[in-house]
């Protein structure tokens, strides 16, 4: 007899009413939030679920997700108090917008092992994604795929670092990487934004990277320059994140692997005494993230002074691996050109549940804790995120979603 929840394979063009013939609900946690109301009115636009409850705790946030559609409905709770098993009785699948991670993730991934449905998450801290790999062979057994990390980054930029990689014969470094940009203002309640708290989190302390062929924690915002094909010299600094702590499972030749910013050196310079601040206990993570959301004025001494002029833009969401083609050293970069118009919602929330789909149509069919590079297919995934993706940053709007170029010594 086949597992209640095993996705049945099924393809858009033959099955054209799938929600009357392979009944699916599909549980939303942190439905109210800006990434996961996102979800819920992607996932419900696709024809493989039948149903979509959106879970938050503000109750009136979520009486807005009813208007998405008829089989949307909403139900109010605390994950960490109220029952949370019943809320995944006869559930086919759940995605997880509910953050930070570092509180949540555990909650939400263990609940949907225990109750045998199906899990993708937008998980963006490197620790808690240690945590949810230890529950791998639970999900495994219990006939689950948890998909974890399925975002922009991580998520897009794992397969991104995919692409890179396949394009060498031998890969000795992974990097994925994306551009400071305009940082969400703080919340009506006056309170940080959860991903500017986020930022603050993996800018301190220290982080995790793959360095000489194993693991090892380093100080953030240390600057790196790339040879980066098609653009030149970029410049970037190391910023904690789950990328560096997957890819090396995947490629396993890595002798380094780092998750990189990039934007103008000063805005890291101010960072990294912000950062420093965290560090020696005169500043909270807080204060620190309102600090950064009130901006920085750029320095009187760089008003005039001239940028570097570019044949193209800098890279936004991109992978660069280094390694070995033809015998001889060669630099590839694999790089995102298009992305959805709801900026960090649509950018993190639309791959997440693109991730559910392709579970639902058997197109990722292996079970346990698994990431992106692991287990989600490229080029499904970039035909079905391709519609999604209307803000371009070339002029020339035949430039492919998703370009590679490549440098050989």
């Amino acid at each position: 007899m086949p597992h209640p929840h095993e996705p049945v394979p099924t393809s858009p063009s033959t099955e054209t009413s799938p929600r009357a013939l392979t009944p699916r609900r599909v549980v939303v946690f942190g439905g109210a939030g800006a990434m996961g109301a996102k979800a819920v009115e992607t996932l419900a636009a696709m024809p493989e679920f039948s149903e979509i409850v959106a879970i938050d705790l503000d109750a009136s946030a979520l009486e807005r997700l009813t208007a998405v559609a008829a089989h949307v409905r909403v139900l109010a709770m605390d994950v960490l108090t109220d029952d949370i098993a019943a809320a995944l009785d006869g559930v086919w699948g759940v995605v997880s917008a509910l953050g930070p991670f570092t509180r949540f993730g555990e909650v939400t991934l263990g609940a949907a092992i225990a109750a045998g449905c199906h899990y993708v998450d937008i998980n963006d801290d490197w620790e808690p994604t240690l945590t949810a790999l230890e529950h791998g062979e639970a999900a495994a057994q219990a006939g689950v795929t948890a998909l974890i990390g399925m975002g922009a980054s991580p998520g897009v930029s794992n397969l991104l670092a995919k692409l890179a990689a396949e394009q060498l014969d031998e890969t000795h470094e992974l990097l994925t990487g994306w551009p400071m940009g305009t940082l969400a203002p703080p919340e009506p309640s006056g309170r940080p934004n959860a991903a500017t708290l986020h930022f603050v989190h993996q800018t301190t302390g220290t982080v995790r990277v793959h360095r000489d062929g194993e693991a090892q924690l380093v100080a953030p915002l240390e600057k790196r320059t790339i040879p980066y094909p098609g653009y030149g010299d970029l410049k970037a600094w190391i910023i904690g994140h789950p990328e560096a702590v997957t890819l090396p499972r995947t490629f396993t030749s890595l002798r380094v692997c780092e998750n990189l910013g990039t934007g103008p050196e000063w805005v890291f310079d101010r960072i990294r005494e912000i950062a420093a601040r965290v560090d020696r206990g005169e500043l909270t993570q807080a204060d620190a993230a309102r600090e950064i959301e009130a901006g920085f004025e750029r320095p009187a001494a760089l008003q005039h002074s001239a940028r570097p002029e570019r044949s193209r833009p800098a890279p936004g969401l991109w992978a660069w691996a280094g390694g070995i083609v033809a015998g001889a050293p060669a630099h590839v970069a694999a790089e995102l050109t298009r992305f959805p118009a709801d900026g960090m919602a649509g950018a993190t929330a639309i791959p997440a549940a693109i991730g559910l789909q392709l579970i639902a149509r058997g197109l990722i069919s292996q079970r346990g804790v698994v990431t992106p590079e692991e287990a989600v297919p490229p080029a499904e995934f970039f035909a079905e995120y391709e519609p999604f993706c209307t803000n371009a940053r070339f002029e020339d709007e035949s430039t492919p979603l998703v370009t590679i170029g490549r440098s050989q010594n």
